[in-house]
């Protein structure tokens, strides 16, 4: 009868996982870039769940932050919780796309085995990317890019605005906090470069933007990993006075003299091409000159699929 029940028992925590995921790819993958989510009206922009005038640039405060902007809960499965703002609650019961991102909380009852599992290893500390998640922001580099803005969309846009989401791996960088990896932010690693010498292994999101200076301090890490495609893809300059950043190079800017990659990055041009692999079927860490890359980009099936961050553990 017990080898019954563990089998049922199995059974539906894998049933529930399935569904919990479900839910948020729904909510993900309709939040990937396009014109229409980045021209949002200026009610959306108002209620923004990551205004941060006053935030010290940390993930402790960012994650903090979420946690009073989405109280609204509306998924559980067996390791984590799912909840929204109260705009994107009512959006998400009426079938419309939400806007403000996600917060993700482990569910106390499995909260233990899930960190026993997934908890890092000394020395280890990951790079929230902020610039990136600022860039896709409704008026931000993204409306330029669509030619539904001037170039006033790339110059001097604040990085106090973000949410976390798909384009910002933010489903990825909650999971990693949660379970005790250590942060640091891209304002951080610009400000203070040296900051990464306290680490023996550099773990990388979707830091698409960095500046020269984050570029320079990053890339020659010994030992990186890099666990979303397109990282340091685009040169910015950042103004620490008043939070905002400007588009350098890169991207397919500047017009007169159009580039891919803003730093003429071969480990980034290399495996630019897994950004379009979401479904990290055939997912592998493959070997590069400091460290690892992951050949998909993992946003969307992570939550599921925590063989990934398992053997990220190993490198």
């Amino acid at each position: 009868m017990k080898k019954i029940y563990d089998k049922k028992m199995t059974i539906v925590i894998f049933l529930s996982v399935i569904v919990f995921a479900s839910v948020l790819s729904t909510i993900l993958f309709m939040n990937i870039e396009s014109p229409e989510s980045l021209s949002e009206s200026p009610e959306s922009l108002s209620e923004s769940p990551e205004s941060l005038s006053e935030s010290p640039m940390s993930m402790d405060y960012y994650i903090d932050t979420l946690s009073k902007t989405h109280p609204f809960k509306v998924q559980t499965d067996p390791y984590f919780e799912l909840h929204m703002t109260k705009s994107d609650y009512d959006r998400f019961n009426n079938g419309l796309r939400q806007l403000d991102g996600v917060r993700l909380t482990l569910n106390p009852s499995n909260s233990d085995q899930l960190i026993d599992e997934l908890k890092p290893n000394n020395g280890t500390v990951v790079i929230f990317p902020i610039f990136t998640a600022a860039a896709y922001f409704p008026h931000g580099f993204y409306n330029y890019y669509y030619d539904t803005c001037d170039e006033s969309c790339i110059t001097n846009v604040s990085f106090e605005n973000f949410n976390f989401d798909y384009n910002e791996s933010g489903i990825t960088a909650q999971i990693l906090y949660h379970v005790g990896y250590d942060f640091l932010t891209d304002v951080q690693v610009d400000k203070n470069p040296e900051l990464l010498n306290n680490y023996e292994t550099v773990i990388l999101l979707h830091n698409e933007y960095v500046t020269k200076k984050e570029f320079d301090a990053i890339s020659n890490h010994p030992n990186l990993i890099f666990l979303h495609p397109n990282a340091l893809y685009a040169e910015i300059d950042v103004n620490h006075d008043e939070n905002v950043m400007t588009l350098i190079r890169g991207h397919g800017y500047p017009p007169d003299d159009p580039v891919s990659n803003g730093f003429d990055y071969d480990i980034e041009k290399e495996f630019h091409v897994y950004e379009k692999s979401t479904s990290c079927k055939d997912w592998e860490f493959i070997k590069i000159k400091n460290g690892f890359h992951l050949n998909c980009y993992p946003e969307g099936v992570i939550i599921d699929q925590f063989e990934i961050l398992k053997k990220m553990k190993e490198l």
